[in-house]
Order: structure tokens, then C-alpha cells, then sequence
């Protein structure tokens, strides 16, 4: 008689680390945290994947933790690290605990992939009409996601203002302080060109 193959002992210690992770975020409600208490392993990780990659920080540090883990999708902390980082920038509460612990197996070049990685994403979804990655490029020349530039970061900053995301104003203005004024005044224009490229607005 043949009989049902189970997950391991360790896939669902796994899964238990993930569901205290998701009960204790509230992902109990989400489509995620059903699927998990079902325990329906491969619909989870695949809705985590779908929410992950239209933008959801929470989706996106669910998919962290299974890479993570390696439950449903082989191990892999390069690809956590990514994910998790993304789910930081984009104000994922919990996503920055997470990262500090998953950072510690990823070495220095892996980070700086894993930034060229987000920021590429980032660039393309602000390119493709998506103002809240203007936000979010910003915000990943924070220091604490490593490899900060304040040009840069007024860049993106001032884009989104000029976007209408208001939230970046306050950031955008402390920016300004740490820049000569050649260097705003050279950051300005570049916001102005790029401006005039993909939001289609003349000055």
C-alpha cells in the first residue's frame, strides 16, 4: 500500500517558523496565511511570489522567508536577502529584524547585487508610469541598506515630489542640505531631463 509523502520534520518546522512569522503580522487574513494554515505549501509560496512581484512588501518578506527557509522552493539566502531588502525599502515593518539576521549569511558582493537588483526593478516600474518607485529608489540610498548616494537620493526624492508623492517632500528638502549647489543644481536638471522623457511634461 502506498502512501501520501509527507513534508519533513524540517519543512514543517519551517512552516512553523513562517506561520508564527505571518500570525504575527496578521497574514492569517491574507490569501498567504490561508493557504499556510491549510498547509498548502506550493499555493503559498506561489501567491507569495504573485503579491512579491506586483510590489507587495508583505507578499514580498513572505517570500523572503521561504527562500529562506527553503520550504517549497530550494534554499537560497542571496535570493531572501533580495526579497527581504525590498520589503524593507518598502516599509515593511518587520522586513528590517529580518534583514539584519539574514544579512549576516550574505557576503558584501552578494549585497551589492542583490541593491543593483532592486534598484534596476525600482527603475523599471518608475520608467513604466509606477510613482511609488520613485519613492522607493529613493529610499534605497538610505544608509542602512549599504551602498548610499545622496545625489541620487535627492534625485529619485525630487522626481517623486514632482510626481506627487508629497510623502518624499520632507526627505527630498533634508537631501538638499548635503549638496553643494553645483551639485543640485546638476542633480536638478538630470530630474528635469528624465522628467520630460517619461512623464511626458514640458517645462
Amino acid at each position: 500500500m502506498f502512501e501520501v509523502e509527507m513534508p519533513s520534520r524540517r519543512a514543517f518546522l519551517a512552516l512553523g517558523s513562517l506561520l508564527l512569522w505571518s500570525a504575527s503580522a496578521g497574514a492569517d487574513e491574507s490569501e498567504i496565511g490561508r493557504l499556510l494554515q491549510g498547509r498548502d505549501l506550493a499555493g503559498a509560496v506561489e501567491a507569495a511570489r504573485r503579491g512579491a512581484e506586483a510590489g507587495d512588501p508583505e507578499a514580498q518578506f513572505n517570500f523572503a522567508l521561504f527562500h529562506w527557509h527553503g520550504v517549497a522552493v530550494p534554499q537560497n539566502f542571496n535570493e531572501a536577502f533580495r526579497w527581504v531588502t525590498l520589503a524593507a525599502i518598502g516599509g515593511y515593518p518587520r522586513a528590517p529584524k529580518a534583514r539584519a539576521a539574514m544579512q549576516e549569511t550574505v557576503d558584501p558582493p552578494a549585497r551589492k547585487k542583490a541593491m543593483e537588483w532592486i534598484r534596476s526593478r525600482l527603475q523599471k516600474a518608475a520608467e513604466e508610469g509606477d510613482d511609488r518607485a520613485l519613492v522607493l529608489m529613493s529610499l534605497s540610498h538610505a544608509p542602512e541598506y549599504g551602498f548610499p548616494d545622496a545625489k541620487d537620493a535627492y534625485f529619485w526624492a525630487s522626481l517623486a515630489v514632482a510626481a506627487g508623492r508629497m510623502e518624499a517632500r520632507r526627505r527630498r528638502d533634508a537631501l538638499l542640505k548635503d549638496l553643494s549647489p553645483a551639485e543640485a543644481a546638476g542633480v536638478q536638471e538630470r530630474a528635469s531631463e528624465w522628467f520630460r522623457k517619461w512623464r511626458k511634461v514640458k517645462s
